[in-house]
């Protein structure tokens, strides 16, 4: 009869409230919700709510639907009050809950079946050391970002080049960007990873664009130099610029990348609103192509330069994890944190030092309580928790469980290899990195005269060592699950014959890029001739503590003054005052004694394989430029703050003798070499021609490498490749803290720059360390007496200005002679703390912003006599020279900085030939005792 059909039911939406208690609060914020391992929610929240829309998470209606809702958070400080929510539905004498933290989900839909998957929550706590939110001990050390350099990236940055960028926010721009071009070329391994970068212009009329896909070590110099030519331009062209990242963005949909749109500006832009584009909006709520669903999203940073007006810049940022972070426009370290935050994620760990302190002294949740009140050695926990923040060794971990204290602080001190432990003088806690901070000599010695027992001795051989390290972490780019890395000793597989692999896992490591640092470390521990041994030794026992290193001396069982390291000890009682210590050869003293006597012969020993000394290395005192290249300039300048006499030797080795497997470097301040640490190879060539202080074309004896380097070094002097073409190189010439020297033909060219392998001992002016190359074969070491190397006198170079540069006399570069009456010369600032990436700056290049504080100190002699001594604010000096006849001018000029002079100043001779005719009455001439010859008025 045409009635309507009757409605089918297919399936059921089912609804629950849901309460959880995370963990013990406060937590700086809510990261990510995930149900089933999927996730549903990322952002960052610490009290309040937030709504979840993901009704296709599981395949929507068709299959088992997903999850909708609204939630609110509980960061678990003290004085949350009772949940609206749980009240209406439960009682109004419903717990609070304070103290934790925790979810409500309020009437919440959770699919199309009636089983309720797993909910698991992601929450940082770091600044907060309980729920009265009382601040983080040492909070500005607390925090330990991660690098991820380990997924195919690409990043469109935005940079406003408007007027109200112009002076020192520009500039600052500048050396922030070319700082993060850099960390991306080293912490991307681009042979096997891709990485595509857009940098566009917000301003007037068309963008300044620089694009460049599939991003190669050769494309680095033209992104610095197209970041060095940015130009300050007026207007706005926000739709422009937004439309580039629509085009860059699809051209990648079909890569799995990490998108991130980076947009530093004042935060004055144009509405957002305004655009009709609806790819645009498409992007900015990740919908569309640009759907999250799909892995298309791009995640849009917006960074506020000095402007706390975030109204506008909030309308295209869809990164609510780091808000809108506003920042110093002329700090460049500021800015390049928050652009090199932005890019990974802002990933953040913990200093091991402060879980460990909290684990220490917190009575809720730690070993403290009400009756015994725990202290502890602040200078030990400080130095430790500043240790690990250089390293870039943080942690994460979930403590919500009391039976597990134990087992975390012996997760930590693994990781972190460190040791926590009860001093027995003082009674205080103290942590022991296990560093190669020690010197031998220095060490207590434990011999037959106060041993006394020995047992328990066990002894590798090369066939039962491992030569393979697997590292188990979790994988925080991959949705926490479980990640993995390996490392080999193809060397060592090699002589065994197989690879002996074994697992180590760390659950407390984050990210691959720590997981691969602690795998080279255990592989480092696990493929040594490594012996533990059980002692029972007198009083003298009862100095050592758990982590300590000490000299066992006991040739007869093969341990000829071994360095060991405590893992246990027991102090005895009062009825045995004998000390039990468990220890094993530490692994940092490895190669300087020998612990097994008789290793078997895996390959027969001929001329190849005994070790040569080197012919080619590179043994100097590291300039300031390599240390931030290693370290990072935060790390650096931290480093020297305290203390700017401090000093590290820098090495590498060229065309290592034949059978070489591997170089060391040792070093010694007296006549024992001590810890010896590889060294990386690089590429040398020859110089064809006799080379001057100012030619900047170099002919080589062949063709030089194509990359791995961004500095070469002839005799003392560094210089930068420009291009080259078959073999001449074009170079700018007396780069960093060196100046133009004349070389000869034949001189060696060290293609070192990136290449040098830093010792990780420190030293301070004075020093005078003996450096030494041992070179390995299969079978065979080089004894540090037969080692070549070089004598280095620590300066503090690091600390020191760079010299001056771009140095006229009478408008000539280094003139033989003067005749004129007029001594004039000029020449160019530079600034140490600014040159740190891009391209470098050469000699004959004009002024930089110098260096703040900044001074100059000219010295002329005239033979040998001083007749200038003059400290100096400008770049100019000038001097009447009429009234010196002929002789030699002995010039000098040093940059000063807080009264450090300058690793190498500038110095050159001149000849003096003046041809004035001078009047002089016979009583009033003299000539003095160095023969100088001066007109008395």
């Amino acid at each position: 009869m045409g009635g309507s059909k009757k409605k089918q039911t297919v399936g059921y939406k089912y609804y629950a409230g849901v309460s959880m208690v995370l963990c013990q609060g406060t937590i700086d914020k809510l990261t990510n919700i995930s149900v089933a391992d999927r996730t549903a929610w990322r952002g960052a929240v610490q009290d309040g709510q937030i709504a979840i829309n993901k009704q296709g998470l599981f395949g929507g209606d068709k299959r088992e639907g997903g999850v909708s809702g609204t939630v609110d958070v509980y960061s678990g400080h003290h004085q949350h009050n009772r949940n609206s929510y749980l009240a209406s539905k439960l009682s109004a004498i419903v717990p609070a809950y304070r103290h934790v933290a925790g979810l409500v989900f309020r009437q919440f839909y959770w699919g199309n079946n009636p089983y309720m998957k797993d909910i698991s929550a992601v929450v940082q706590r770091i600044h907060y050391q309980d729920s009265k939110k009382t601040r983080q001990w040492y909070d500005s050390k607390a925090v330990i970002k991660t690098e991820n350099g380990s997924a195919n990236t690409a990043i469109h940055f935005i940079l406003d080049t408007s007027m109200s960028m112009s002076g020192g926010r520009i500039q600052a721009l500048k050396s922030a960007m070319k700082r993060a071009i850099q960390n991306l070329s080293t912490s991307i391994d681009l042979m096997t990873l891709r990485l595509d970068i857009l940098i566009t212009t917000y301003q007037g009329g068309n963008p300044q664009t620089k694009l460049v896909r599939k991003v190669s070590q050769n494309d680095i110099v033209g992104l610095l130099s197209f970041i060095d030519n940015l130009k300050i331009v007026g207007g706005e062209n926000l739709e422009n610029v937004l439309s580039h990242s629509i085009n860059f963005f699809k051209d990648t949909f079909n890569q799995t990348m990490n998108r991130c749109c980076i947009f530093v500006s004042d935060g004055e832009l144009e509405n957002a609103d305004h655009i009709k584009n609806e790819e645009i909006h498409n992007m900015i709520d990740k919908k569309g192509q640009f759907n999250e669903q799909d892995e298309h999203d791009v995640k849009i940073f917006c960074i506020n330069v000095d402007n706390t007006n975030k109204s506008l810049s909030s309308k295209i940022d869809n990164t609510p994890e780091d808000g809108i972070p506003v920042i110093k426009g002329t700090d460049s370290n500021i800015i390049y944190d928050t652009i090199m935050n932005a890019i990974n994620n802002l990933n953040a760990d913990m200093n091991p030092a402060h879980i460990l302190r909290e684990l220490v002294l917190n009575q809720q949740n730690g070993f403290n309580s009400s009756l015994i009140k725990n202290s502890i050695n602040e200078d030990s926990f400080r130095q430790a928790a500043d240790l690990f923040y250089r390293e870039k060794l943080g942690l994460s971990y979930i403590w919500n469980d009391q039976s597990k204290f134990e087992d975390l602080k012996k997760n930590i001190e693994n990781t972190a290899n460190c040791v926590l432990y009860q001093n027995a003088k003082t009674n205080q806690f103290e942590i022991k990195v296990i560093r190669n901070d020690y010197h031998i000599e220095k060490l207590p010695l434990f011999d037959k005269t106060n041993i006394v027992k020995i047992s328990d001795i066990k002894k590798n051989i090369i066939t039962e060592m491992i030569n393979s390290v697997t590292v188990n972490f979790i994988d925080r780019t991959n949705d926490y699950k479980q990640g993995s890395v390996t490392v080999r000793d193809d060397a060592l597989i090699l002589m065994a014959g197989r690879e002996n692999n074994t697992t180590v896992t760390y659950d407390m490591v984050y990210n691959r890029s720590l997981a691969s640092r602690l795998a080279l470390r255990d592989l480092a521990a696990l493929s040594s001739d490594l012996a533990s041994v059980s002692l029972s030794l007198n009083l003298d026992g009862r100095m050592l503590n758990r982590g300590d290193v000490f000299v066992l001396d006991m040739p007869q069982l093969g341990l000829n003054k071994a360095v060991m390291r405590v893992t246990s000890l027991d102090y005895g009682t009062q009825k045995s005052n004998e000390v039990t210590v468990e220890c094993m050869r530490d692994v940092f003293s490895l190669p300087s004694s020998t612990v097994v006597s008789n290793q078997p012969v895996i390959i027969p020993t001929t001329d190849i394989n005994l070790a040569k000394p080197a012919e080619h290395y590179v043994i100097m005192e590291c300039p300031y430029y390599e240390l931030v290249y290693n370290y990072g300039q935060r790390e650096v300048d931290f480093m020297i703050q305290d203390d700017k006499s401090i000093g590290q030797i820098a090495a590498t080795i060229a065309s290592p003798p034949e059978g070489t497997f591997h170089s060391e470097l040792v070093t010694s301040l007296s006549n024992t070499f001590e810890n010896p640490e590889n060294i990386i190879d690089c590429e040398m060539r020859l110089i064809e021609h006799e080379l001057d202080q100012v030619t900047s074309i170099i002919t080589l004896n062949f063709n030089p490498p194509e990359q791995d380097y961004n500095w070469i070094l002839i005799g003392n002097e560094i210089l930068y490749v420009q291009s080259f073409s078959n073999n001449q190189l074009t170079v700018k010439r007396g780069c960093l803290d060196t100046l133009p020297e004349k070389h000869e033909k034949g001189s060696k060219v060290y293609f070192c720059g990136g290449q040098l392998s830093l010792k990780s001992d420190e030293y301070y002016q004075g020093d005078k360390v003996d450096c030494r190359i041992i070179t390995n074969t299969s079978t065979d070491s080089l004894d540090p007496s037969l080692a070549t190397g070089a004598m280095i006198n620590i300066q503090g170079r690091a600390a020191k200005p760079y010299p001056p540069a771009n140095v006229t006399i009478n408008n000539f570069y280094f003139p033989d002679k003067l005749s004129t009456d007029q001594l004039y010369i000029k020449w160019s600032s530079r600034n140490r703390l600014q040159q740190t990436s891009g391209e470098l700056i050469g000699w004959y290049e004009s002024d930089i912003t110098p260096e703040s504080g900044v001074k100059y100190h000219v010295t002329i002699k005239l033979n040998k006599r001083i007749i200038v001594d003059q400290i100096i604010d400008v770049t100019a000096f000038e001097l009447d020279v009429s009234e010196y006849l002929q002789g030699t001018l002995d010039i000098q000029i040093s940059s000063i900085v807080d009264n450090i002079y300058c690793f190498t100043p500038f110095s050159h001779s001149i000849e003096l030939h003046n041809d004035l005719i001078f009047k002089i009455h016979e009583e009033q001439s003299a000539i003095d005792k160095n023969n100088l010859l001066v007109k008395i008025k």
